[in-house]
């Protein structure tokens, strides 16, 4: 079969790193490498153009997209401009938000949802519809069936074991590759090595998505993928990466071993760094550049409330090991919606105190799927299919400061930290470019980029911008849910001629 990878476009009112970052597409060059024998196409909307053009010529059996939540409805135009072209091209649809919020895909232009980790589930799948098998089945997929209704088959467990995926078909992507960067780590070539999280933060849904179980790969398999790598920066993606040290001293040993030579980026707690400091030396020695740390707050309150588990002295300390051993720290801070303008130059002094120069500063946004979310939902200042703003860059809740104002402290406290060169050469190790460089002013538009998405942030809460916000792509108008159903593999999952579709559905589940 044909199957054409696709990921989606950024949306317009997404503010993130897309300025000063971006990475290959990891998740698709996964379920790439478990489609044996078919002919495959990725095609990245985040650095290649001429979509339409692409999609006649290669005129694909099956598209697939994976997306976060703020992909959303960037996954739906997608999809049904296909089905404009090609109303039997079967769609599919997996990925994290799909998995926590199934429904928010059951649109007419998608065919199947993939609930859980794709890289075995998708192969599964094209089995299936390639040989007319029925696929009701298969655990872990759901058919919509109206607008925000669907059928889900039985669940299944979130992953196999992890060592036992195959290694990413960067092949694929390989001549975007010189288009994927992290800042100045250019290019950069993404690894995963755990899914999930061994911690509950409230905020956070990484650990509900895979049930609280964390799957993590052996130091063998990991030297394994690194020994195909041409690149020397490596991004380590996983949630928490430096957490298991005896997982990690095994590691560096079959690094050694093996005479490999990289520079990493990966994350960390800030309370695995202050325990564990020799992990952090023999790692700085291997080539450890940068630690993206969940500093979340400054205050033993907030973190408190936060589940974060870890004392606020721990964030301090933690950077100052990692300026020790001379490993950047990536930091990431949560203003809440409470915020004045006490709780913004608090937050001033304690990054001036830290020597702290990168930095991402995410509002509380509430996420669907994190503990959390229930309780938040309902003072929500937007609508939940406005998915464009779910970023961590807006401010969803209502806040003490107007909107405009909280906007403008954030933007402020941006401004102070990054844009002062003096800053970057005095509180950094691996400082930015020579002005002569073209990749410091590719930083530095791009920064201003985010800086005057930041300033018109207020301005995306408008009926005006919310509407841009919902879209979901041109009308169907000569299509319909049941039209999926006339394809052999579909049939048996529901009874096209049924009133009510939870009658009679044998070992499945309902979800409206």
């Amino acid at each position: 079969m044909k199957i054409l990878l696709i990921r989606p476009p950024v949306p317009k009112h997404t503010i993130g790193l897309k300025h000063i970052m971006i990475c290959e597409p990891l998740e698709l060059e996964y379920i790439a490498a478990n489609l044996k024998g078919h002919d495959l196409m990725i095609f990245d909307h985040l650095v290649e153009k001429g979509f339409k053009k692409r999609l006649q010529n290669f005129n694909p059996d099956v598209v697939v997209s994976s997306c976060y939540k703020t992909g959303t409805n960037e996954v739906i135009k997608i999809f049904r401009f296909v089905k404009s072209i090609n109303p039997k091209c079967i769609t599919i649809v997996g990925g994290v938000h799909a998995t926590l919020v199934p429904e928010d895909f059951a649109d007419i232009s998608v065919d199947i949802i993939g609930i859980g980790d794709g890289t075995f589930l998708l192969s599964e799948i094209i089995e299936k519809l390639e040989n007319n098998k029925e696929l009701n089945d298969l655990p872990g997929i759901a058919i919509p069936i109206d607008e925000g209704k669907l059928i889900k088959s039985l669940k299944r467990p979130y992953m196999p074991k992890a060592d036992s995926l195959p290694l990413p078909r960067r092949d694929l992507v390989k001549h975007l590759k010189h288009k994927y960067y992290y800042l100045m780590h250019k290019p950069v070539v993404t690894m995963k090595t755990t899914w999930g999280c061994w911690y509950k933060c409230n905020f956070c849904f990484t650990w509900k998505i895979t049930d609280g179980l964390a799957y993590s790969r052996s130091p063998e398999s990991i030297v394994k993928e690194l020994l195909t790598i041409e690149e020397s920066e490596i991004y380590i993606v996983d949630d928490i990466f430096l957490i298991n040290n005896s997982r990690l001293s095994k590691l560096a040993n079959l690094i050694r071993e093996h005479n490999i030579n990289k520079n990493f980026l990966c994350y960390a707690r800030a309370d695995f760094i202050v325990e564990n400091e020799s992990a952090i030396r023999e790692w700085a020695q291997l080539g450890l550049k940068a630690v993206f740390i969940g500093l979340e707050a400054v205050t033993d309150e907030e973190l408190i409330d936060m589940n974060k588990q870890m004392p606020v002295d721990y964030n301090q300390k933690a950077i100052e090991i990692l300026r020790k051993y001379k490993v950047d720290t990536y930091g990431s801070l949560i203003p809440s919606a409470e915020y004045e303008k006490k709780d913004w130059d608090r937050l001033w002094e304690f990054i001036k105190k830290s020597k702290l120069y990168y930095v991402n500063i995410s509002p509380a946004t509430p996420l669907p799927g994190a503990e959390n979310y229930n309780d938040l939902k309902e003072s929500l200042t937007v609508p939940e299919d406005a998915h464009d703003l779910f970023d961590l860059s807006h401010q969803l809740s209502p806040t003490k400061l107007s909107t405009k104002k909280y906007y403008r402290e954030l933007l402020r406290l941006y401004a102070r930290t990054i844009l002062n060169t003096k800053r970057a050469s005095e509180n950094t190790f691996r400082t930015l470019p020579s002005v002569w460089n073209l990749d410091y002013w590719r930083i530095i538009f791009g920064a201003l980029k985010i800086g005057q998405q930041f300033f018109n942030g207020h301005k995306h809460h408008s009926e005006k911008e919310l509407k841009i916000s919902r879209y979901k792509g041109i009308v169907l108008e000569h299509h319909s849910f049941n039209d999926k159903f006339e394809h052999p593999s579909f049939k048996n999952f529901i009874n096209k001629e049924m009133e009510e579709p939870v009658m009679k559905v044998e070992k499945m589940e309902i979800l409206n």
